[in-house]
Order: structure tokens, then sequence, then C-alpha cells
């Protein structure tokens, strides 16, 4: 017999249900879904026993002591369902588990995926805590596909990755990465590029940080690889237009070692390079991928800032214009460098300092808190406003100066980009010395509209 209900009571128990959270149907699976461990399908055949399993079970298990071998063809993983490896994956290269919405992979224990890529297709997913490897694929994550889609909220967090091509891959031009974490993983031992974040002019809201990276090392003859961290948009432009540049992404908390170049970045916009130490970021790396030696490594980019920045026995910073095939195509401008450190004393080499390329009609630069030694700090073309605040150098006399810059492009073809109206420089608490403290600096010519000095080593030529 049905109890009466009072007018307060069913009031009351509306409002505890309108104060229940709304779950959706993938939602409601995930929080009562099944459990189930591969090995109770067939052993024979790990393709068919995964897709079977996938069926039965919102959970599939590899479990510890398990290698799956011959994983050598495309495996889909369902909307909202979970891989989670405690074992161990293998295949020849040609095998994938595709990540569709809401899907997660999950490494626990000594957790591996071998000669395995993971083909992320979908929002909301997940890949964590797994030891990755092995020559035969291209990449061990790939993001991207020729099917336009966006892809919101990926997280890729506590991988490791060695003896492998690429790391992580993205090919951005069909699709839309919105919110992407990849975070707290190291990467060592590989050919191509950890992070490759490839032609992704429609991405944004990106984090890269906590890594390390160690011995990236392209000794296969391809070309363009061995990168740290790699983020590039399409053609350059110097109006820098939004929808051909790479942009609104941060690269943090990067230590890296043993490599050509360490954090690259071609034609992005609206980003932060933050918090880098590098070692070891020389020549011997990577010898014939055709990539500059550098530490941070910028072409063609706009408003930007590359903050606490320590080097040492490394390739400092090339800051550079945007060439296709000996066209110059655009030129940085707008952006501050700031707290950058290089010591180069114990290094036998003698590398690149800091080289920046600079201009264009509306544009400004600060450099501030630099001190490098044994390296030099090169200025080239001309911004609109240029700052120079607290920089300390000192160069070898038989290297070079220790301070240059080249402002007068008049004769070059580069001169396209000088400022001419309204220039203004500025200049305070700047001491270049060679090895013995003298002044050593090399300054063509002064020009713009106001010079603003203080405090300087060294005195400027005849206006």
């Amino acid at each position: 017999m049905l109890k009466k209900i009072t007018r307060r009571r069913f009031v009351s128990s509306l409002s505890v249900l309108a104060a229940m959270p709304l779950l959706s149907p993938r939602a409601v699976r995930a929080a009562t879904g099944k459990t189930v461990s591969v090995d109770r399908y067939n052993n024979h055949d790990w393709n068919a026993a995964f897709k079977q399993a996938f069926t039965e079970g919102d959970t599939v298990v590899v479990p510890a002591g398990l290698t799956c071998e011959n994983i050598n063809t495309g495996i889909f993983i369902p909307d909202g369902k979970t891989l989670l490896i405690r074992g161990a994956l293998k295949g020849n290269g040609r095998g994938r588990f595709v990540l569709q919405e809401g899907c997660k992979v999950i490494g626990e224990g000594e957790g591996r995926t071998h000669n395995i890529t993971l083909d992320v297709r979908g929002s909301d997913c997940v890949i964590k805590g797994l030891a990755m490897s092995g020559f035969g694929p291209v990449t061990q994550i790939y993001i991207g596909g020729k099917k336009p889609r966006v892809m919101r909220n990926l997280l890729i967090d506590r991988i490791a990755v060695s003896q492998a091509n690429y790391a992580i891959l993205r090919q951005g031009f069909h699709n839309q990465v919105d919110g992407a974490r990849i975070t707290n993983s190291k990467f060592s031992h590989l050919q191509g590029d950890a992070i490759e974040w490839n032609v992704a002019i429609n991405d944004r809201n990106i984090l890269i940080s906590d890594h390390v990276i160690d011995n990236i090392n392209c000794t296969n003859g391809k070309i363009n690889w061995g990168i740290g961290i790699g983020l590039a948009g399409s053609t350059y432009d110097n109006d820098y237009p939004e929808q051909q540049t790479v942009k609104n992404f941060v690269v943090a908390n990067i230590t890296g070692s043993n490599c050509r170049q360490l954090v690259h970045v071609e034609n992005g916009k609206h980003f932060v390079i933050r918090n880098i130490k590098a070692s070891n970021i020389t020549p011997d790396f990577s010898k014939k991928a055709g990539i500059d030696n550098a530490t941070v490594a910028i072409y063609g980019c706009d408003n930007f800032v590359i903050d606490n920045i320590d080097m040492v026995n490394s390739a400092g910073m090339l800051i550079g214009y945007g060439v296709i095939k000996g066209d110059y195509l655009s030129i940085p401008q707008n952006f501050k460098l700031n707290d950058i450190r290089l010591d180069n004393r114990q290094l036998a080499y003698k590398l690149r300092g800091i080289q920046i390329s600079s201009g264009n009609a509306t544009s400004f630069v600060a450099i501030t808190n630099v001190n490098m030694q044994r390296a030099t700090l090169e200025l080239h073309n001309k911004p609109q406003h240029l700052f120079l605040r607290n920089i300390n150098v000192m160069q070898e006399s038989a290297t070079g100066p220790a301070l240059k810059m080249n402002f007068d492009l008049r004769k070059d073809v580069r001169g396209k980009f000088m400022a001419k109206n309204e220039t203004l420089l500025s200049l305070a608490n700047i001491k270049a010395v060679n090895e013995k403290g003298q002044s050593s600096v090399d300054i063509d010519r002064v020009d713009q509209h106001v010079v603003n000095t203080e405090r300087l080593n060294f005195a400027l030529p005849h206006r």
C-alpha cells in the first residue's frame, strides 16, 4: 500500500534529485563497468582476444607477467573503455590501438608496449603510466588523422619512451586539439623528436611541461629529425595571421641534455617557454639531420615570452627569420627574453651564444637579466622599440665581441624588415667584456630616433 506523501516531503525529494549530478551513459558504464582479463580469451590470436574482450568488458586488463605477442593490426578501443596494461604488448610496428571518445590506456607496475602505436582519435582520452619502445613504428603516440574533428581534453602523463623513433607525433592540419596536457614524462635514446606538434594551426590550450629529455640523436639520415620538443604552424607570413600559426601553448619545466636542439618553434604566436635547464646541447648529435644547433630555436614568430633558461656547455638561442628556400618571409617581433644564463667556460667548442634577428614597423623586443660566459649576444636588424636591461656577457677576444649589434641592413635584402619610424633604443646596466675584463663590443650604426643609455661599459658610435 502506498504511503501518503506530504507536499513538504515531495518538494524535499525533488531538491535532493536536483542536487545529484547528471551522469552520461559513458560515465554510468564506467562506474558500473565490468573488468575482464585478456588471458581469458584466445591466447593464440591476441588481436581477436582483445576485440572480444572489449566487447564483453569495459576495462580490459593485461595481467602482470603476460606478454601479448604479434599485435600487428589495428584494434579499436570502443568509446569510454579502458586498456589497463600490467604486462607487455608487442608487435612488429604495424599494430596499433585506436583511442576513441573517452578511452584510456593505463600502465601499472611493469606495464609496457613495444613496436605498437597508440592512435588518438577522440576527446577525453588518457594515456598514463606506460613504458613504450620500439623502432618499428614512426611514432609511439600519434594524434591526428585526415578526418576533420575536434579532440578535447587530452591527457598524456607519466610515460617513459626510449629506444624509439618519435615518442609523440601530432599532425594537425585537418583537425583540432582543444586542451592537451602532456606532463611528467621521460624521453631518452630517440631517433626522432620527443614531442612533435606539426602544422598545428587549429590547436589551442596546449601544455607541455615537467619532462626529462636525454640523448635525442638521429643517426639514420632522416632530415629534421632529432629535436626535443618541436611545434610548427604552416606557411610563414610576416603579417602573422592566426590561421597559419601554432599558438596558445606553454612549454615549461624541461630538463634536457645530449641533443642537437632542445626546443623548436616555427611560425608560432602567443606562447611561453619557461624554466628550461639544458646541458650538452652540441653539434655532436643528429649531425646529418639539417637542423641548427641551439637550446631554443625560434623561426618567424610573434608575441612570445622566453623566461628562466639555464644552459651549461651548450649552444644557446637562435631567434631568426622565417625562411623557405632562401626567401626571407618573416622576422620575429614582439617578444621578451628574461632571466637567461649560459655558461660555456668548460666547453671545448665555440658555439652560438644568443643570436637574435628582429624587426618590423610596429614591434618591440625586451631583453632583460642575461648572464653569459664565453658566449656572444648578437642582435641583427632593427625592431621599432628595443630594450636591453641588466646584461652581463663575456666572450674570449679570439672568438669575437661579447656584444654585437648589427642594425644597418640597408644594403641587405633583409633590410625590408627594418623599422624606420618612431624608433627607440634603450640600454641600461650592460657590461660586455673579453676574458681580460676589457670592453668588447661591435655596433655598426645607431640611428634610432630616441636613444636612452645608462651604466654602459662602452660608448655608442657617433650618430
